[in-house]
């Protein structure tokens, strides 16, 4: 009877476990403007990579698979919080040295800022996957159906840089020739300051996932970009190889 008492309390504190992670959306998620964006990992990411997530009960990261080159700069749009508590948190396990030295006092009212930047320009970010330069990082999606691409990240810089992204007319997602993402900051129609991710410290990220379609060539396409939480449109499908198989019954 005490092997069968452990077992079920065993069995109790493991469903126990389960449902908090389930409560809490993964154990790998923090939220940020009522919207909950998976934690970073030590993996390096920024806005515009194509990857798989690959999550588990104790461990969640993703994995990068393709970096796309984007010649055509990407409207983003930019978002600045206070840090609370969690984020504050999400962050020391991205930077465990505060290398920034952030100082975080609930108590406090004035708070360190951190920026969250959004892909506004989806259209263009198929563009410029369905270019001739971009033509591996499209067979790639076309065989991977659980590829996802990161279109949000939280991420902290120094105090300086952060008040110049807000103070930009406008921001755009770039790359230089050796693929290395950056933001780039304009005033007046002229880009005046790029700033790598690299600089950045990215604690939290969103993903984003492909409809696929037959487009105006009956070609099998990228159709959109989609949340997590969306389905596909009509007639458009999250695999390639299922818009492809509807495609050719339809024309039966």
């Amino acid at each position: 009877m005490k092997i069968n008492r452990i077992t079920y309390r065993t069995y109790q504190y493991t469903i126990g476990f389960l449902l908090l992670c389930s409560l809490t959306i993964g154990c790998h998620t923090v939220k940020i403007d009522k919207t909950s964006m998976q934690t970073a990992t030590k993996t390096p990411i920024a806005p515009g990579i194509i990857g798989l997530q690959k999550d588990g009960i104790l461990h969640s990261e993703f994995q990068a698979a393709a970096i796309p080159s984007y010649k055509k700069n990407i409207l983003v749009n930019v978002r600045s919080n206070d840090f609370n508590q969690n984020t504050f948190n999400s962050y020391l396990k991205v930077s465990k040295e505060n290398l920034l030295g952030l100082n975080y006092v609930d108590s406090l009212e004035s708070k360190p800022q951190f920026i969250t930047v959004d892909v506004l320009d989806r259209v263009a970010i198929i563009a410029e996957l369905e270019a001739t330069y971009n033509s591996q990082t499209l067979a790639y999606l076309k065989g991977q159906k659980k590829a996802a691409i990161v279109t949000s990240v939280s991420l902290t810089l120094e105090a300086q840089l952060i008040e110049e992204i807000k103070n930009a007319e406008a921001v755009f997602l770039s790359n230089t020739p050796y693929k290395q993402y950056q933001l780039s900051l304009v005033n007046k129609g002229k880009t005046y300051k790029t700033i790598d991710f690299s600089k950045a410290h990215i604690f939290a990220y969103e993903l984003s996932f492909f409809c696929w379609g037959e487009n105006s060539r009956k070609q099998i396409a990228l159709a959109g970009i989609i949340d997590k939480k969306t389905s596909c449109p009509k007639s458009t499908y999250r695999s390639a190889e299922k818009a492809t198989e509807k495609m050719n019954y339809f024309k039966l």
